[in-house]
């Protein structure tokens, strides 16, 4: 669990982690994989819960140090997910792997990351990004304003409230 700018918290579900985590990049052929995150909103609006991910489908292109989403493939997904959701569930943003330990985004992560904010269609006012590294897995939000505001998010503990910022013992 992640904690957003907002003060709301974005979640990825144990299938989604699962999903990404199945193609972080340990073997050095290992190409990058991604894909899109969909998932609801919750408590108002606030909390993000990534439900599910895409992987690579059909049309993406992969190389050892590039990803490049198809837009045709992970869009039908999409859609099913909206409809069979009854609406609920929607894009919320991007996810890929690097071929690193512990991972931050390349310049061409931030323009594409900057293009998907201001060109795609959304709920909000924010996309959230997330790399899968080789031991660590990071998240960024990015929000639709005319600077593009990108912050790193910060991983909650388990038992850590959100109302108190302690932790439970």
């Amino acid at each position: 669990m992640f904690l957003k700018r907002n003060g709301g918290r974005l979640g990825i579900s144990t299938e989604a982690l699962r999903t990404m985590q199945s193609y972080v990049q340990r073997e050095p052929g290992s190409h990058e994989a991604g894909g899109v995150m969909i998932g609801r909103y919750v408590d108002g609006g606030e909390d993000i819960v990534v439900d599910l991910v895409t992987g690579p489908l059909p049309g993406d292109r992969r190389s050892r140090f590039r990803f490049h989403r198809s837009k045709r493939s992970h869009q039908a997904v999409l859609d099913r997910e909206w409809r069979e959701s009854g609406h609920t569930r929607t894009y919320v943003g991007e996810w890929h792997t690097h071929p690193e330990p512990d991972p931050s985004p390349s310049g061409i992560d931030l323009e594409d990351w900057r293009r998907r904010v201001q060109r795609d269609t959304f709920h909000g006012e924010e996309l959230h990004f997330v790399i899968v590294g080789q031991t660590h897995l990071r998240a960024w939000e990015m929000t639709r304003n005319s600077s593009c505001d990108l912050r790193p998010l910060n991983r909650m503990h388990c038992a850590q409230s959100r109302e108190e910022g302690a932790r439970d013992d």
